[in-house]
């Protein structure tokens, strides 16, 4: 029997792609803000966006996100305070669209939180899949070291 890839496993991303202090360091200094996303998502595999980021982009917008971005990307959506989760924009972003929810993988990638501790939590999500690990400033150092762990343990 085969072993499975385990390609995509766990995603790594953060709150949004526009970080200020991103900009001539992670981003080029002649990169247009509006092409932003589409090298976000040669970098990191999700995004994690609060409601307020999202539910008021014209659905366009939305689609064009969805269109630009590779298949595997997904957009970790903060889910409405309201019961209404609203359709038209989940329905722009396809099956790239995925609301957060209690019972799904999210791991918080912490400045405090050490290495260690971080496999360990990865390694007790063993059998969940995808894990999505989302860094809550932006600290593109941090998600580096948050990528090479990934990457020595198999993820």
């Amino acid at each position: 029997m085969q072993n499975t890839p385990n390609y995509h496993y766990c995603l790594l991303g953060a709150i949004g792609w526009d970080h200020p202090h991103w900009n001539g360091t992670v981003y080029p200094d002649d990169l247009p803000a509006e092409w932003r996303l589409n090298y976000y998502n040669t970098l990191f595999e999700c995004v994690y966006l609060p409601y307020a980021d999202w539910h008021a982009v014209p659905l366009e917008t939305l689609q064009a996100w969805h269109h630009t971005t590779l298949d595997h990307f997904r957009f970790l959506l903060e889910p409405p305070p309201e019961a209404n989760p609203a359709p038209a924009q989940l329905a722009a972003l396809g099956e790239k669209a995925l609301l957060v929810h209690p019972a799904m993988s999210l791991l918080w990638l912490a400045p405090e939180i050490p290495l260690k501790q971080l496999a360990q939590s990865l390694q007790a999500l063993e059998n969940a899949r995808p894990i999505y690990l989302v860094s809550r400033s932006g600290d593109f150092a941090q998600l580096e070291q948050a990528r090479i762990l990934l990457e020595v343990m198999g993820y």
